[in-house]
Formats: C-alpha cells, sequence, structure tokens
C-alpha cells in the first residue's frame, strides 16, 4: 500500500465452518477470484479491501463518508465508488455536485481526493463499515452466516470508532440504513426513503459519543422515482447545511 494508495490486503480468521465459507466465497464472487487466499491450514482467508481514505490536513471540517463494503470492481480500480464495468460514473459522484457543497478539481480518484482536489467547506474522509468486498452488501450474511457476519460487523465498529477519535471528526454521513444502524444511537425509521423523500432528516447522535452526529440519506444508487437524482441532491444538501449552521 504506498502512500497515497486506499487498496490494502486484510485478513480474516474464519472460526466457524470455514469450508462453507470458502465455497461459497468461491462461487458467489468468482469473477473477483484473484483477490482472494485461501490457507485451509489456519482456516484464513487474505482479501483486498478499500479505505479508509484519509485526506490531509488543510483546516476544514472533517465529514466522514460511511458505506457499507467494498464492491469488488472498486477494489480492482483503487478507488471508492469508482465508475462501473463500462466506465460510468457511480452516480454518487453526481449527487456530491448536485449538493452544492461539492466541486471537483479533476478526478475523484483516490490521489485527488487524499490532496484535497475539490471545493467544498469540508474535508471528505471516506470509509467502509464492512471490509470484506461483494456485490452487494446482503452477500456478507450468505457467505459467513450470522456469527461471522456479527462478529465482522463489530470489528467494523470499534474501527470507526478508532478513525473517528483519531482524527476529531465529529460528523458522519451514512449512504444507506447499514452502516446507520450500525453506527447511531437511533435505528433508522422503516421505509427511511419515504421519510427523506418527504423533506425530513434522519439523523441521530453516535452509539459512543454524543458529540458525534450520525446522518442517513439515500443509497447511492437509488433511483426508484423520475426525479431521484434531484431528490438525493436536495436530501445531501440538507445534511450539508445542517453541518455548516452547528459548526
Amino acid at each position: 500500500m504506498t502512500i497515497n494508495s486506499i487498496i490494502h490486503t486484510r485478513v480474516l480468521k474464519v472460526e466457524n465452518n470455514y469450508s462453507d465459507v470458502k465455497s461459497k466465497t468461491q462461487e458467489m464472487l468468482s469473477p473477483w477470484s484473484y483477490m482472494f487466499e485461501y490457507d485451509d491450514a489456519l482456516k484464513e482467508i487474505r482479501y483486498k479491501s478499500e479505505g479508509p481514505l484519509i485526506p490531509e490536513e488543510n483546516g476544514k471540517e472533517p465529514v466522514l463518508i460511511l458505506l457499507s463494503n467494498p464492491h469488488p470492481h472498486s477494489v480492482k480500480q483503487g478507488m471508492i465508488l469508482s465508475p462501473n464495468r463500462v466506465g460510468k460514473e457511480n452516480p454518487f459522484w453526481e449527487t456530491m455536485r448536485f449538493s452544492g457543497y461539492f466541486r471537483q478539481n479533476g478526478s475523484t480518484g483516490a490521489v485527488a481526493m487524499i490532496q484535497n482536489h475539490y471545493e467544498s467547506p469540508f474535508r471528505f474522509f471516506m470509509a467502509v463499515l464492512l471490509p470484506f468486498p461483494s456485490e452487494d452488501p446482503g452477500d456478507l450474511i450468505k457467505l459467513f452466516g450470522h456469527f461471522e457476519y456479527s462478529k465482522m460487523l463489530n470489528e467494523g465498529r470499534e474501527s470507526i470508532r478508532k478513525l473517528i477519535l483519531d482524527h476529531g471528526i465529529q460528523h458522519i454521513v451514512c449512504f444507506s440504513k447499514l452502516p446507520y444502524d450500525a453506527v447511531s444511537n437511533r435505528k433508522s425509521p422503516k421505509s427511511y426513503t419515504t421519510v427523506l423523500r418527504n423533506g425530513d432528516m434522519i439523523v441521530s447522535d453516535c452509539w459512543f459519543s454524543n458529540d458525534v452526529n450520525v446522518y442517513l440519506t439515500f443509497p447511492t444508487g437509488w433511483r426508484f422515482i423520475k426525479n431521484a437524482r434531484e431528490i438525493k441532491a436536495e436530501s445531501l444538501r440538507r445534511v450539508f447545511g445542517c453541518i455548516v449552521n452547528n459548526k
């Protein structure tokens, strides 16, 4: 891992049903098999993961963008929320721009984000709650079962807690209910996207500190209504506006 790389190798010790986990991983993630190595004797999986992305200090308000887990294609390309297989930009970046609180100065690659090559009142950290890559976060329970998944979730919560404390982060923006429910002090409401569509905000303090605010906005790929782009941008605009006003 170089100074401007966010890709690194992690080791997962599988305590329960290692053979079953290995078999399912090889089957469900077969297009990405080169990212995984298996040690049958130690019952371990070595895999490529991404983040956290830690930007250089520039005196601006730190904000953590918290996502569920890496997509293998993003890991392959070396950046969180990278373009898809046909080179189309991840809709996350469009939502960020349309919020009015982020203007690119070139690319949104790892180096650009680490070196703060964008215009914003914020300095954006980016991290995943669960480090193991999959094509959908829900696949992790299918791969590992509830015991291993719960262990991974607890370890992810602790890594996020450490990141927040190490860098004095007081604002976390979650782009799905999984990370929000994991780090907030109050669970997300049912049909939370309907709540957001109605123009309401979903915010809580963090589970370990009343001084850290956790916000929930739409998933990056949410597109279930005609004006989804505008609705997502407006929700994120409210979040960033709240952060600015509470500084």
